[in-house]
């Protein structure tokens, strides 16, 4: 009886590992994007404003949607430090929210979007990283896609979206001291 009831119950988890769904592929793999963040230069002065050049490159054979900020703490995330391994301080404000028409564009396969934007801080900047003395600094840069795909009003359909992480290759630059 017992045997029975153990062969019967044997059958029925075969049954239905047979019978279950296998998961499927996912339509929408992860888009092959390579992203770089570079200082324009590799040495500024004290109080100079410290800019980067941002770029993503579309890697794959087929469009994706990318995200046109490139703005700070909303689609391109810093993590700056100095030569000691000490995390520098953010100033001012995050981006909360950014108007920007559909808040996407296509991105054809081998091409790329480019900005340059200013990361530090400074009296006529909201928001930025403060370089408060001279030194060397090391800048890993990730970019996201802001928003979630779903949330688009616009959402364009079959169109893969670059929602991330990317992240970018350690960048170094130098702040030296002003001259007297």
């Amino acid at each position: 009886m017992r045997a029975s009831c153990f062969l019967r119950s044997l059958s029925m988890i075969a049954a239905l590992t047979i019978v279950a769904p296998q998961s499927e592929p996912s339509n929408n793999p992860t888009p092959r994007l390579i992203f770089t963040a570079v200082p324009v230069k590799e040495s500024f002065i004290e109080g100079e404003k410290v800019v980067f050049h941002f770029e993503i490159q579309n890697e794959d054979k087929s469009d994706v949607l990318v995200s046109p900020a490139f703005i700070l703490n909303y689609d391109i995330y810093l993590e700056v430090r100095t030569s000691g391994g000490m995390a520098i301080s953010w100033c001012g404000i995050n981006a909360r929210r950014v108007f920007l028409g559909d808040k996407f564009v296509t991105l054809g396969a081998g091409k790329s979007l480019s900005m340059q934007r200013e990361v530090s801080c400074d009296d006529s900047h909201q928001s930025g990283y403060v370089f408060a003395s001279p030194g060397e600094y090391a800048v890993t840069a990730t970019y996201r896609f802001p928003v979630s795909p779903k949330k688009l009003r616009d959402n364009p359909g079959p169109i893969p979206f670059a929602s991330g992480p990317y992240e970018s290759k350690p960048a170094q630059f130098t702040i030296t001291a002003k001259a007297h």
